[in-house]
């Protein structure tokens, strides 16, 4: 890109950083929750453009000029004296929800594209539960006995097999990412296959109510997750194939950063659901409580990706 078109393109946003953190100097800091935020975007746009410069202009005017400009925007934003813990903290209260709700188009294509898989294997195992023996492997359909009331879930060997097989498929779809997006879509609908079938062969033999109580607990979370990551895969996979005005190797680490953060977000999910499935899910109590303890942890995620905001600085 000429570098006139270059500053003609993103002027604006220049123009805006600077006429904010004269705005937020002249407040002393103290500032309302949508001006920090237009300051953590900002900083991390013309970050990127001067990143941009220097790679294609090298060390000119307008590389100065950004230089100085993300300097200062660095200073308002990590000269505070905030800890290591802080800065997490403020990570997970506030930039990884809002990071979400800006890829939040990723995410629901991921949760979509489960859903699909998820009703195919369903369906199809509905039809005749010899079909579940594409999806699952025979131990664990032995594992479920023959006949209605003859069910035996062993929920260390159940319960294992769903959350490891969801957090690798969480690593793997964000790591396919790098194959234009392609290879994300296929390990999640691929691996919703046995979630549907099982679904099935439980609902088959009048067990649907105890397959719900004993995978929604924690499945709330380890699915959230899962779709999270592979929202994270599409992110640069989209990268890739629209690297708008960049290049498709600036393209991919600029959103790659977006990525790598979405995963980590992932983390504490993937422990609490750890966590859940360990304790509460194995507990005999009824079916009913543990429903509603997954309505409620469900209301709690929405809660927080919907309000999570960065903690509002003094």
């Amino acid at each position: 890109m000429k570098e006139n078109l270059f500053i003609r393109e993103n002027s604006n946003c220049w123009q805006r950083l600077e006429e904010t953190i004269k705005k937020f100097k002249k407040s002393g800091s103290k500032m309302d929750i949508s001006t920090i935020d237009e300051l953590l975007s900002l900083y991390d746009k013309v970050s990127t453009d001067l990143s941009y410069s220097r790679t294609y202009y090298g060390n000119n005017n307008t590389t100065i000029y950004l230089n100085k400009l993300v300097g200062a925007a660095h200073d308002l934003i990590y000269t505070k004296k905030t800890s290591s813990i802080g800065r997490v903290f403020s990570f997970y209260r506030g930039e990884f929800p809002m990071l979400l709700r800006k890829n939040f188009k990723y995410f629901l294509v991921s949760a979509l594209l489960f859903l699909s898989g998820f009703v195919f294997s369903f369906i199809y195992t509905m039809i005749s539960e010899q079909n579940a023996g594409y999806f699952l492997p025979p131990q664990f359909i032995d594992s479920m006995g023959s006949s209605p009331g003859t069910i035996s879930w062993d929920g260390a060997i159940m319960s294992s097999f769903i959350f490891t097989n969801n957090i690798r498929v969480g690593i793997i779809a964000f790591a396919l990412g790098i194959t234009f997006g392609f290879g994300s879509v296929i390990i999640l609908v691929y691996n919703s296959f046995p979630i549907g079938c099982l679904a099935a062969l439980y609902l088959n033999r009048g067990q649907g109510l105890a397959f719900l109580s004993l995978i929604l607990p924690h499945g709330i979370l380890e699915l959230f997750a899962v779709f999270v990551c592979v929202a994270a895969g599409l992110v640069i996979g989209y990268s890739l194939v629209n690297p708008d005005s960049y290049t498709r190797k600036d393209a991919f680490l600029i959103r790659g950063k977006d990525g790598i953060k979405l995963v980590c977000g992932t983390i504490p999910l993937f422990v609490i659901a750890g966590f859940i499935e360990g304790y509460f899910t194995p507990l005999h109590i009824s079916e009913w409580i543990k429903l509603a303890f997954s309505f409620f942890t469900l209301l709690m995620l929405i809660i927080y990706i919907i309000w999570g905001r960065l903690p509002k600085k003094a």
